[in-house]
C-alpha cells in the first residue's frame, strides 16, 4: 500500500496544531518550570544587589549559588508532584527540550571552567557566567519564540542577547560596570524572557477559549 500523501494545507494545519498544543503545555502552571527559574534568578540578583549596596562585601556574590542549590531540588519536586496531564509531546516540544538541555549543559561546563580558573587564582573568570546568562539563555528564549511563533519570547531573547554583547563591549572598552544598573538590567532581561511571555501566552489561550 502507498503511504497517504499529506497536502500542503494538511501539513500547515498539523504544524499549527503542534504549535497550539505546545503553547498550552507552556502555559500550564505546573509545567512552568522556566518561570520558577526566572523568579529565583531575579530574587537572587535582587538579594545580591541589596547586599552589595548595604555591606559592600564581595562575599555577597556567594548568594548566586542559591540559584542551583534551590532551583535543582525545586525543579525535581515540581516535576514529581505535577498533577497536570501533560499529554503526548509534539515535535516542537522535543526540539524545545533539546535547546534548553543544550543551554543547561553549557552552563554546567562553563561553571566547571570558571571553578578551575578560580582555583588557579582568577576569580574574575566567573564573569563568564554573567555573559552566559544574557547571551545563551537569551538565545534559548528566542529559539523557543521562533518554534512557538510567539513574538514576546523572541523579543525578550533578542533583547537579552543584545544587552549581553553591550556588556561585553563595555568590558573590552574598560568601561566600569556598576551594579546599580547592571543587576537591574539583568533582572529585566529574565522578566522579559520568561515571565512576560508566559502571561502573554496564557492570555491568548484564555481569549481563544472564550
Amino acid at each position: 500500500m502507498e503511504d497517504k500523501k499529506i497536502t500542503p494545507q494538511e501539513s500547515m494545519a498539523l504544524i499549527a496544531q503542534m504549535i497550539e498544543s505546545s503553547k498550552q503545555r507552556v502555559a500550564m502552571p505546573d509545567l512552568r518550570i522556566s518561570i520558577m527559574w526566572a523568579v529565583l534568578t531575579i530574587l537572587t540578583a535582587a538579594t545580591v544587589l541589596t547586599g552589595m549596596l548595604l555591606f559592600h562585601s564581595p562575599w555577597i556574590n556567594l548568594v548566586w549559588f542559591a540559584i542551583p542549590a534551590i532551583g535543582v531540588p525545586v525543579n525535581i519536586i515540581m516535576v514529581k508532584k505535577s498533577e497536570v496531564v501533560k499529554g503526548a509531546k509534539t515535535l516542537i516540544d522535543t526540539v524545545s527540550d533539546g535547546i534548553w538541555k543544550t543551554v543547561g549543559f553549557i552552563a554546567i561546563a562553563l561553571s566547571l571552567m570558571c571553578l578551575v580558573f578560580n582555583l588557579l587564582g582568577h576569580p574574575e573568570a566567573w564573569l563568564v557566567m554573567f555573559y552566559y546568562a544574557f547571551i545563551m539563555v537569551g538565545f534559548g528564549a528566542a529559539m523557543t519564540g521562533i518554534l512557538l511563533k510567539e513574538n514576546s519570547y523572541i523579543f525578550g531573547g533578542v533583547f537579552s542577547i543584545i544587552v549581553g554583547f553591550v556588556v561585553i563591549a563595555l568590558q573590552i572598552c574598560m568601561i566600569q560596570l556598576l551594579i546599580v544598573w547592571v543587576l537591574p538590567l539583568y533582572m529585566l532581561c529574565f522578566l522579559l524572557m520568561f515571565i512576560v511571555p508566559a502571561f502573554v501566552i496564557r492570555k491568548k489561550l484564555n481569549a481563544s477559549k472564550q
